[in-house]
C-alpha cells in the first residue's frame, strides 16, 4: 500500500517514518509537515493511505479530509481525544492518540490493509487476450480493448469510457495498468491511463481524445510523449 504521512513536528514524522519502514506492505510516498504538502502529492501520486495528524497549520488533517472529492483510506493522529469523533464521521479506519507505540500503529494499519484487500478480492473486470468483461448495472458487459478511450480512476472504481458510453466497475487503476497490455494503453496521470490509438492532439499538458482534454501528470508526461508521439 503506497502511504503518505502528515505532522507539522518533525520529531513525529521521523517516528511515523520508521514504523512504516517496519511494515512490509507499506510503501512511503512522500513525509509532509502540513496538508497543503499533502494535497500536492494527491494530486500526482496514486495513494492509497494517508495518516496524518489532525492539528496542523493552515489545514487541519479533518479539513484537507473534507476537501478531498477521492480521499484515500484515512488513519488520523492526534493529541486531543476531542477530534475522535469528527474523524470517524470522516470514515477514518482508525484513531491513533499520541503518544502511541509501534503496536498500535500497526493495529491500525493491518485494519487499513484488511479493508484495502477486501476491494482487491472483489473486483468487477476480468482480462482477456483481446478483450475485457465488465460486470456492472447487473449486466456483463464484453468491451473490446480498441473500443476503449480512456480509463478514469476513482479510488476503488474505474469508469471505461468507450463510444458507447461509461461502464463503471469495482476495480483498482494501477491494477489495470498492470495487467492492460501496455501496446494499447499508458497511464498518463495519477487518475487516468488511455488508449494510445486514440490521442489525436498534445496541448500543453493535456491530450486531446475525441474532444475530451485528459491532463498528464508532470512524473508521467516524458514517457507519454514518447510512446504517443
Amino acid at each position: 500500500m503506497r502511504c503518505i504521512v502528515a505532522d507539522d513536528e518533525q520529531l513525529a514524522r521521523a517516528l511515523m517514518e520508521s514504523y512504516v519502514a517496519k511494515v512490509p506492505f507499506l510503501e512511503l510516498v512522500a513525509s509532509c509537515k502540513n496538508g497543503i504538502e499533502v494535497n500536492e502529492v494527491l494530486q500526482n501520486e496514486e495513494v492509497d493511505l494517508l495518516i496524518t495528524d489532525i492539528q496542523m497549520p493552515e489545514l487541519l488533517g479533518t479539513d484537507l479530509v473534507k476537501s478531498l472529492s477521492n480521499p484515500p483510506l484515512i488513519i488520523f493522529t492526534t493529541a486531543y481525544k476531542d477530534y475522535a469523533i469528527e474523524g470517524f464521521e470522516l470514515n477514518a479506519i482508525d484513531y491513533l492518540l499520541k503518544p502511541f507505540a509501534f503496536e498500535r500503529f500497526l493495529t491500525a494499519v493491518n485494519k487499513a490493509k484488511e479493508h484495502f484487500d477486501s476491494h482487491q478480492e472483489h473486483q468487477d473486470v476480468s482480462l482477456k487476450k483481446d478483450y475485457l468483461t465488465i460486470k456492472a448495472d447487473h449486466k456483463l458487459y464484453k468491451v473490446l480493448y480498441t473500443d476503449i478511450k480512456f480509463i478514469e480512476g476513482q479510488r476503488e472504481y474505474v469508469s471505461f469510457h468507450t463510444p458507447n458510453g461509461r461502464i463503471t466497475a469495482l476495480l483498482s487503476l494501477k491494477k489495470l495498468e498492470e495487467d492492460l497490455p501496455s501496446s494499447i494503453f499508458i497511464r498518463c496521470h495519477k487518475s487516468y491511463i488511455i488508449n494510445k490509438q486514440m490521442v489525436s492532439t498534445l496541448e500543453g499538458n493535456a491530450l486531446v481524445i475525441q474532444d475530451k482534454s485528459i491532463p498528464i501528470g508532470q512524473s508521467y508526461k516524458e514517457k507519454v510523449v514518447k510512446e504517443v508521439f
